[in-house]
């Protein structure tokens, strides 16, 4: 009678079973390769996200914001209360159309009024200006547009009213108001090109 000790029968049951054990194997290898690429990519994801936010946001850590226009010393009050650094913007969201031939037209574009202040709470210097009315378009906007430094566009946003205008109430012979611009120089989203205090992930249009 032959005798096995525990050794020789583990060694014989894995030759014996080799094909199955090896299909455990490989299943329990790409199992874990998928996990850990998930993981890597998820990371890398919520990594690209996050300093996509932060580039767009700048220096911004709290925003006040309201439906209506309220006064422009609030964020001097704000400053001198907390001790933080403040600026007033105007937010709003309006239509930008081009003047080139055929002239193109971007809806729902996000509109930022902003002076120096603006630029010294980021901690960046304010692009240079060649004339007075001047207004700088994010890379995308710029690109729907197909338009460049120089070129003339028109912007259309409502008159502020309290009733919105798309209400049983609104008003809805108020034309808005037209303002016509010429492109400043480009401003890259490293200099606050892309700023949005929305959160989004496709690309800005703004101006």
């Amino acid at each position: 009678m032959t005798s096995f000790n525990t050794f020789d029968l583990i060694r014989r049951n894995l030759f014996y079973y080799r094909r199955t054990n090896l299909a455990v194997v490989l299943g329990a290898a790409t199992a874990v390769a998928v996990l850990a690429g998930s993981l890597i990519v998820g990371d890398s994801v919520r990594g690209s996200l996050r300093g996509l936010a932060i580039e767009r946001l700048g220096a911004t850590g709290l925003v006040l914001s309201g439906p209506a226009f309220f006064r422009e010393d609030l964020a001097r009050e704000i400053a001198s209360a907390s001790e933080a650094r403040a600026c007033p913007i105007i937010a709003m969201e309006g239509i930008v159309s081009g003047q080139g031939s055929p002239a193109r037209r971007a809806s729902g574009v996000l509109i930022y009024g902003v002076d120096e202040r603006f630029w010294r709470f980021h901690g960046k210097q304010p692009p240079p200006m060649t004339g007075d009315r001047e207004a700088f378009l994010s890379p995308a906007l710029a690109q729907e547009l197909g338009v460049r430094e120089g070129d003339p566009v028109v912007l259309r946003v409502e008159e502020p009213s309290e009733i919105p205008k798309e209400s049983l109430h609104g008003r809805k012979d108020l034309p808005g108001k037209t303002v016509r611009f010429r492109v400043g120089p480009g401003v890259t989203p490293a200099d606050l090109g892309e700023f949005s205090l929305q959160p989004q992930q496709s690309a800005v249009r703004a101006i």
